[in-house]
This record gives structure tokens, C-alpha cells and sequence, in this order.
């Protein structure tokens, strides 16, 4: 007989706010592919798109890489300038997939969601101390903020996908919008 062991999470006390840290580390891949899929059309080649994008390890690597495919086949103007905007925000949500996905949850002792961030502390040197480890507070308007940042990236991705299309000649003229940028909290607030 197997023993089962189980350790409280927060996320059981802070069940909707683990359901979407959980979708942004997840669906962070999905942002990807839309980029790989617009520079699959921008350069007119899905094979190489995959094969460089795919064959490099790590998000920023892909990200720089679709970048240097994409950029000089996205016509000046207004698409060149959602383009850039949107590889920005991109990095944003690299960011913020990043810390929660290399992070400890916890509650604090006054029953807020909170998260110790181990790259802080794992890059020093010297001794690990935890006990010197940032302490920042995960609210919900914030990972809702970074939620919307995400579905924001996912559309644009997509209508610039759409746009560069018809640009190509492959279908008439797109039916699809962008979404502006959306304001946002630059960062969780630290509590020690």
C-alpha cells in the first residue's frame, strides 16, 4: 500500500488566485507559439520558424530569435509599432511567468497570499539566508492585472498574425482588432 503524504498549500485557502498563477506559468507556452506563428508568416517559412525558435533553450533566446526573423518583414508604420509594443509586453509576461514559476507561496500570519521569490537570494554570495529573502504580497488585482496583460499579448500576437496575412497576400483584409495597452502595476508590493 502506498502512502500518500499531503501538505497544505495556499493555494487551498486561495483556491482562484492559484487558478490563475497557475494558467499564467502554464499558458505562458501559448504566448510563444503565437509569436512563432506570426514569424512563420512574417518570413513565410513555419518549418524554420520552429526549427530556430524551438531549438533554443529558454524564453528570452525565442523571443530574441522570432524577433531577428520577424522584424524586417513588418512594414513600417502603425503594424511595426504594434509589433514592438506587443515583443515589449512580451517580455513582461515572461517576467511575470519567471517569478511565479521560481517562487514559494505562503500565507502571512495576518492571512495574506504571499510568495518568496529563490532567484533573490539564490545569485548572492555567500551563506543562503532565507530569512533575508523579499516577502511580496500576491493580490488579486494585481495577478488579474497581469491576467488581462497576457490575453492583451495573446490578441495582439494574433492580429498582428492576421494583418501580416493579408499584407501577403494570403487573405483579403483582416476583420480583427488589437487590444491598447492596458495599465498596469509595475510590481507586488513587498512586505519584508
Amino acid at each position: 500500500m502506498a502512502v500518500i503524504l499531503y501538505m497544505p498549500s495556499p493555494f487551498d485557502r486561495f483556491k482562484r488566485e492559484g487558478d490563475i498563477v497557475g494558467r499564467l506559468v502554464v499558458e505562458y507556452g501559448e504566448l510563444e507559439w503565437d509569436l512563432c506563428l506570426l514569424v512563420a508568416c512574417a518570413i513565410r517559412d513555419q518549418d524554420s520558424a520552429i526549427k530556430v525558435m524551438y531549438r533554443a533553450r529558454g524564453e528570452a533566446q525565442r523571443i530574441a530569435l522570432g524577433d531577428a526573423l520577424a522584424r524586417k518583414h513588418i512594414p513600417d508604420g502603425r503594424l511595426r509599432s504594434i509589433y514592438e509594443m506587443t515583443i515589449a509586453r512580451l517580455k513582461d509576461c515572461t517576467t511575470i511567468r519567471n517569478r511565479y514559476a521560481h517562487t514559494v507561496f505562503s500565507e502571512t500570519a495576518d492571512g495574506r497570499l504571499a510568495f518568496l521569490n529563490l532567484e533573490d537570494i539564490a545569485n548572492e554570495h555567500g551563506v543562503a539566508d532565507t530569512s533575508r529573502l523579499p516577502q511580496y504580497e500576491l493580490s488579486m488585482p494585481l495577478i488579474e492585472d497581469e491576467a488581462r496583460l497576457f490575453v492583451e499579448v495573446a490578441q495582439n500576437l494574433r492580429y498582428l498574425n492576421w494583418e501580416m496575412q493579408a499584407v501577403n497576400g494570403q487573405i483579403p483584409k483582416a476583420d480583427t482588432h488589437m487590444i491598447e495597452p492596458i495599465a498596469r502595476a509595475t510590481s507586488p508590493v513587498r512586505i519584508r
